[in-house]
């Protein structure tokens, strides 16, 4: 509490000091002025020692505000207290300031001076006013005490307030780490399902070469715990990923890309292709006889919105099984025999984290045959030159962005 502590009692010292003079000094002009001039030690001896008395009793003040405090519950007994506080406040604040002031100061020899008779008339001239004083002090006590209560009230809010931000972010990372943690025994089962094919077949080469790529992509998965990553870095990704399947379809799998140069160092959720790509030659690639495509593509939409497609050469999404949407008020639209794996759920709840309503994740049927999931998100940037070069377009920059 501030009044526990040197500083204040030094200012308030001074303080007393300085409106002692103030004081002193309209007496010793008053006086001048009305024909009976005073010396400055008069002046301020007339002052002074009521000040001083007042600081002294303070303490006395304080504690009694504290122990009595006029609150609900409680006020009735605390006024009584002040009450006579009050009372015995003033008597001993004019009696010692007199005593100081005239008595012991300057009585200087004068036979018709009498304590008792100029006590008796400083009590009856300023006892009201001692009285409203020490009320004063009380209700400045609690006005203060009150503000540090409030701001005590506010930290503790403030504070309560951030960690349970701290805690909810907390919580949404574990959230993610878990649904990112998903995809590897996921990814981890369906390739080491297609090495056991192969290792059947006696494709030694084959089986070495896909535990190779396999390892290479366990390690950047579990090296990396980045939620996002750049365009770039996810098409990397799936390059390793795409010569697992080339291994598993021989020739019969083509990867076609169509990739808007501007958009390679955009804001993509880490592992958001593979399960689509996935997806793709699962439900499509591998159920027709003969060979076929997964094209992947990406762009910029109206400056503000990154468009992912992969569009495969299957027989297409069951019939029955879609709904629709659009970008961006439904947030998701969820659909689709396509849209109904582990990996599939899996990136839809992690973009639903990730974005809330500001994604789109969305399964069609192609015209010419072949389905087709489109995944639209907010436009956000890694490094700065492509922000400037977007940047005359219009695009909005994503500040505290790190380089790709």
């Amino acid at each position: 509490m501030i009044w526990r502590r040197w500083k204040f009692w030094l200012a308030l010292l001074l303080a007393a000091t300085l409106v002692g003079l103030l004081e002193g000094a309209q007496v010793y002009t008053g006086a001048s002025a009305m024909g009976r001039p005073v010396t400055w030690a008069r002046a301020l001896g007339s002052t002074m020692p009521s000040w001083y008395v007042l600081v002294a009793i303070m303490p006395a003040i304080l504690w009694l505000s504290r122990r009595f405090p006029l609150e609900p519950g409680r006020w009735r007994r605390s006024l009584a207290v002040h009450a006579a506080a009050a009372v015995a406040f003033a008597v001993i604040h004019i009696t010692l300031a007199s005593w100081l002031s005239d008595y012991v100061l300057y009585r200087e020899g004068d036979p018709a001076w009498s304590f008792g008779m100029n006590l008796s008339r400083l009590l009856t001239i300023y006892f009201v006013v001692e009285l409203f004083t020490y009320f004063a002090l009380v209700g400045a006590y609690h006005a203060f005490e009150y503000a540090r209560l409030l701001r005590q009230r506010d930290r503790e809010a403030a504070d309560l307030a951030l960690l349970a931000t701290r805690l909810e972010a907390d919580l949404a990372q574990a959230s993610l780490d878990s649904l990112r943690m998903q995809l590897n025994p996921h990814f981890l089962f369906n390739t080491l399902n297609a090495v056991s094919v192969l290792a059947l077949k006696g494709d030694s080469q084959a089986v070495v070469r896909m535990l190779t790529l396999l390892s290479d992509l366990l390690r950047i998965t579990l090296d990396s715990r980045d939620q996002v990553v750049s365009l770039r870095e996810e098409l990397a990704f799936l390059d390793r990923y795409i010569e697992i399947e080339r291994i598993r379809f021989e020739d019969r799998l083509t990867l076609e890309r169509d990739i808007d140069p501007d958009a390679l160092t955009a804001e993509v959720p880490s592992l958001l292709l593979q399960p689509l790509v996935e997806n793709a030659i699962g439900h499509g690639i591998s159920r027709r006889a003969g060979p076929g495509t997964v094209r992947v593509e990406a762009g910029i939409r109206d400056g503000e919105v990154l468009e992912l497609r992969v569009l495969d050469t299957g027989p297409g999404i069951a019939p029955g099984r879609l709904s629709g949407g659009g970008w961006p008020s439904n947030g998701s639209v969820e659909g689709g025999g396509d849209g109904s794996g582990v990996g599939i759920a899996n990136t839809r709840s992690r973009l639903r984290q990730l974005y809330g309503d500001r994604h789109e994740l969305a399964f069609h049927d192609r015209p010419e045959g072949g389905a087709c999931v489109t995944v639209r998100l907010p436009l956000r940037f890694f490094s700065s030159e492509p922000v400037r070069r977007a940047g005359a377009r219009g695009v909005p920059v994503a500040h505290g962005a790190r380089p790709v």
